[in-house]
């Protein structure tokens, strides 16, 4: 059988080269999520328990946020320098990013009082956001998500909260994962020029929504037929780790140093 011409003919087809960089970066964003996520799921060494850490938290931010002294600050520093030291690598960089992130973006907000005269008490206030975002980021980094839930029940959180919080921390990851799956796919898909990239990141987003509203609608199905009214039972047993004690020994010892440094002047 004998082949047409053009059939013969060898191809040289050159596409034009498009920049793929908002797909790349949009991946990228997305899979950093998703690796946050996983390793807040599987952090937690259990040395201290998840109530008590709470506590701590709840009155460490509140004496960061009612100081008015650069003192104090500086001995929440110096405590902050210590459990950053306990970090692993990569959470320590993301710890530190993100809240030298929020202090400069807190400081440009005060530099217009800075600019009328208000005193040089407002250069507290990045002081205080990077002290608090990185209480936050250590807390999430020391304890997983489960934890965290079980404990806010111990606490009498009224139980839709903690139900919102536990299906959109689970959604966020099974959403993340198929919108990191059809990334991939429209970036190996993606030859030669294409000026309409809006049209399909809105079907990308379209996609994820008309899966979330599946997905709702499934476990709204599957709650029903394991009989769950939406009761999140606290635990029996608050079970006292090993780290309590020196946590509630550090939690005494700035609550001294709030009294002498904030209140009796």
């Amino acid at each position: 059988m004998k082949l047409p011409p053009w059939a013969t003919q060898e191809e040289h087809y050159q596409p034009n080269r498009d920049r793929d960089y908002f797909i790349s970066r949009s991946l990228l964003r997305v899979l950093t999520v998703l690796l946050t996520l996983r390793q807040q799921c599987a952090a937690g060494s259990r040395s201290v328990s998840a109530p008590c850490a709470l506590c701590f938290l709840f009155f460490w931010l509140l004496c960061c946020a009612a100081a008015h002294t650069a003192a104090f600050l500086l001995c929440q520093l110096a405590l902050t320098l210590v459990v950053l030291c306990l970090l692993p690598g990569h959470m320590l960089w993301q710890a530190l990013q993100t809240a030298f992130a929020a202090a400069l973006f807190t400081l440009l907000l005060i530099l217009p009082a800075l600019w009328l005269g208000s005193g040089p008490l407002v250069l507290l206030l990045p002081a205080k956001t990077f002290l608090s975002v990185t209480a936050l980021a250590s807390l999430r980094a020391f304890l997983p998500g489960n934890d965290i839930t079980a404990a806010l029940r111990a606490f009498h959180v009224p139980q839709t909260v903690i139900f919102l919080l536990d299906t959109t921390l689970r959604y966020i990851i099974l959403l993340g994962e198929i919108a990191s799956d059809m990334l991939t796919a429209l970036k190996l898909r993606s030859v030669g020029s294409n000026p309409h990239k809006q049209q399909a990141i809105g079907g990308i987003l379209g996609t994820l929504l008309l899966r979330s509203q599946k997905m709702s609608a499934d476990m709204y199905e599957a709650m029903t037929c394991r009989c769950f009214t939406g009761e999140y039972l606290p635990a029996r047993r608050m079970a006292f780790c090993r780290g309590d004690t020196l946590l509630i020994l550090i939690l005494f010892g700035y609550l001294y140093l709030f009294l002498r440094l904030e209140v009796i002047l």
